[in-house]
């Protein structure tokens, strides 16, 4: 068993032979996140000529001139290997990942596997390595999930009434949903997203982060812009992400001036009957929280409405990986 060099088509492929495999540790994230200028590691540990465990591991600054080592939706043992190989696959990980940080001078390593909260066992292995749990959530913790699977009139049985009838409604006033790669197009994605951000009181991420993942996912297959029209107008707009068997809804903007032609509803049913017909076996609805006084329970109200099953993830866990900055760390970031 040792490290070696990945290559894009391999690294795809173990994830997507993985029930976890996730777009956030695809090739294309790492290449996105060089874009925007962070450093990357992709670690890949070999077992016979066949990858045994794989992870990619994103430098992030706090600010403060702290850095953590980050990887989002990661995880360190293969389970469709012997428990054997999984344990010595991820103690190679973990011995390089420590080496990484000593050499970066970060304080902890920090990841968010794509396993569920009843998942104890590998709860408890991360627990016997040293990691402990953060309560505070880079992904969102809770997600809602669509089984594609069912045929249209499945997909319409479990939804509320409400969005069933708003989705007809936007159909009758002549709102039109199609895909783009058009420049400008993604432009009025962006000033959609400014003004809803103001709106709603939220701090969106700059452009050059939606638009460096666009010009980095969009080409390699993975993301998706749809925008809702009616006439001339764009009225919603998102972003979706297609990997390992899963569309990911994971952006979205609306201009609030048109609520009543229910556009986001229409806008939303047509990226999922897109991705169902693709073949893929799921729709994630991304973020929702259960918490109906959180700043989030108005977008999950819509969400809830498409039906689906509500997952909860293990969250955050971290590793210190240097006592003295992660004491600083705690001490500034409690």
């Amino acid at each position: 068993m040792k490290l070696t060099v990945p290559t894009p088509s391999a690294w795809d492929t173990y994830l997507e032979n993985q029930p976890s495999g996730h777009f956030l540790q695809s090739w294309a994230w790492g290449d996105f996140q060089e874009k925007l200028g962070n450093k990357i590691w992709r670690l890949v540990v070999e077992d016979n000529g066949e990858t045994a465990a794989q992870i990619l591991v994103i430098k992030l600054s706090l600010g403060f001139g702290q850095s953590i080592l980050y990887a989002p939706r990661g995880n360190l043992i293969n389970k469709t290997q012997s428990l054997v190989t999984t344990q010595a696959g991820a103690a190679l990980l973990l011995s390089e990942i420590k080496k990484i940080a000593a050499a970066e001078k970060v304080a902890l390593f920090r990841i968010d596997p794509s396993a569920l909260a009843d998942d104890l066992t590998t709860e408890r292995f991360y627990l016997s390595q040293g990691f402990v749990k953060n309560p505070k959530n880079i992904q969102p913790r809770h997600s809602l999930l669509l089984n594609l699977r069912l045929n249209t009139e499945g997909l319409f049985d479990q939804m509320k009434p409400k969005t069933r009838y708003n989705i007809h409604l936007a159909e009758r006033h002549g709102v039109t949903v199609a895909k783009s790669t058009d420049p400008q197009d993604f432009q009025k994605f962006l000033n959609l997203l400014h003004s809803t951000s103001n709106r709603q009181r939220f701090s969106p991420h700059p452009d050059r982060y939606y638009r460096a993942q666009f010009e980095t996912l969009q080409p390699a297959g993975i993301q998706e812009l749809w925008l809702a029209r009616h006439e001339d107008k764009v009225l919603a707009a998102i972003l979706v992400n297609s990997f390992n068997h899963t569309a990911t809804y994971v952006h979205g903007a609306l201009d609030n001036r048109y609520r009543e032609l229910m556009a986001p509803h229409l806008l939303q049913f047509t990226a999922i009957q897109y991705a169902k017909n693709r073949g893929l076996a799921l729709y994630d609805f991304w973020g929702i929280d259960p918490d109906p006084s959180h700043p989030w329970a108005g977008l999950t109200r819509f969400k809830r409405g498409f039906g689906g099953q509500k997952i909860e993830y293990i969250g955050t866990l971290e590793l210190s990986v240097n006592p003295l900055l992660y004491k600083l760390y705690r001490l500034l970031r409690p």
